[in-house]
């Protein structure tokens, strides 16, 4: 799951929290290990686990987000503001350049550089459109 809104119980009924700093951290993370050789779009189940790992890139890839769409279905609880963070990390001596799908802004840097790793965050920023900050 990508997001989840913090719940609270109070009088014996759940209600729903505002995201703040120290929720929705990464924990129990799933590795989702990358061995494609190409060019390609990322998965939004790929994004659920937390990480991805490349570990067979033979040379610089250009790797797509996933749209928009597609990461706010997988999504509900979001609101405008709203973030959720992943890593993503290069086991081999070659980059990855970042390329936005539908309705994504790509902002910070454009690529994971070789043999390192870039932690995204991702935000909601309207009902249809989210900013992918690669840091």
């Amino acid at each position: 799951m990508l997001f989840k809104r913090v719940q609270y119980t109070a009088s014996g009924q759940e209600i729903p929290g505002k995201s703040s700093v120290g929720t929705g951290l990464i924990g129990n993370v799933v590795i989702a290990s990358k061995t494609t050789d190409a060019n390609h779009t990322i998965t939004v189940a790929e994004m659920a686990g937390g990480v991805i790992y490349y570990s067979a890139l033979s040379a610089g890839r250009t790797v797509t987000t996933p749209t928009a769409a597609l990461m706010l279905a997988a999504a509900p609880d979001m609101d405008i503001g709203d973030t959720f963070m992943l890593i993503v990390s290069i086991q081999d001596a070659f980059a990855i350049t970042w390329a936005a799908g539908t309705n994504v802004t790509l902002d910070g840097r454009t690529t994971t550089p070789a043999s390192s790793n870039s932690i995204i965050v991702v935000e909601k920023t309207s009902a249809t459109t989210v900013k992918w900050t690669v840091l």
